[in-house]
């Protein structure tokens, strides 16, 4: 059997624990930030370049609205009264033109796979390193079925209750024991959760140091929201009420941390300086 590791169960460790797990997490959501900004623009100039393979190819006539409109407000002196104005014929060819040129660049430069294609591999890289040191980043998000949980067609279509429970396929003496599933992460911006092999003492001790930082955060953040009416207003939102984690989440998370996983969540600052004392 492994050697469990029993590291220093300490404030400072847990500091810097905690530091250690908000920077992959900052930096995991800056990307993500980042790769949806950019999924955004590569969106908007495909449906440009769409809409003008259409002027091009199929001769419509969607690009004289606003190319009328565009100078009417410009120029309402000469084109005030006109109704219906034409660009150049080699106007929506030479913007094609240009956004196809947009289009290749994006790719041909590594733009792409820089601001679109690393933000889904952070995580598994990170991950990758972080097995030496038995820990894992996990970022999975619970299924839109258990945020929805209550349905209306529950009330219609009822499941059929199992009499009994299915009997467990044999599996034979020498095959590994299967792994257990890694529960969703109890916050939406993930949370470091440890290998079996670390003291379970230490893990349980770091969760409470986590949450204990997890309260302090947000009563701030209540309190910064509070001073103004939109903030109020949002406080009494149910997403945004002080509030452990759900009985059905936070049992999960027992289950694989006795399973061989701990569970945790958190959000401290950027420094050593800053981050406060649960």
């Amino acid at each position: 059997s492994k050697a469990s590791f029993h590291p220093s169960s300490d404030t400072a460790t847990y500091r810097d624990l905690l530091l250690f797990e908000e920077r992959l997490k900052t930096n995991a959501a800056q990307l993500q930030r980042r790769k949806y900004r950019y999924q955004l623009f590569l969106f908007h100039l495909l449906i440009a370049i769409a809409f003008l393979l259409s002027e091009v190819l199929l001769q419509t006539s969607f690009l004289d609205i606003p190319y009328t409109n565009l100078l009417r407000k410009v120029l309402p002196d000469v084109y005030g009264g006109a109704e219906n104005l034409k660009p150049h014929p080699y106007f929506a060819s030479g913007l094609l033109f240009v956004l196809v040129t947009a289009l290749l660049l994006f790719f041909a430069s590594g733009m792409f796979a820089e601001k679109i294609a690393y933000a889904n591999r952070y995580v598994p890289h990170a991950n990758k390193a972080l097995r030496n040191f038995n820990m894992y980043l996990n970022v999975r998000r619970p299924p839109l079925r258990s945020i929805f949980s209550i349905s209306p067609f529950l009330f219609v279509f009822h499941r059929p209750t199992q009499s009994r429970a299915p009997s467990p396929t044999p599996r034979p003496s020498n095959a590994p024991a299967p792994m257990a599933p890694i529960p969703p992460a109890n916050s939406p911006r993930g949370e470091l959760i440890f290998s079996s092999r670390v003291d379970r003492g230490f893990r349980e001790s770091y969760e409470r140091y986590r949450a204990a930082f997890e309260r302090k955060r947000d009563g701030r953040e209540r309190e910064e929201r509070g001073k103004t009416w939109t903030g109020r207003v949002a406080n009494k939102m149910p997403w945004n009420h002080l509030a452990n984690a759900p009985p059905a989440l936070a049992a999960l998370s027992r289950t694989a941390s006795g399973r061989g996983r701990g569970s945790a969540v958190g959000t401290p600052s950027g420094s050593r300086r800053s981050s406060p004392m649960p």
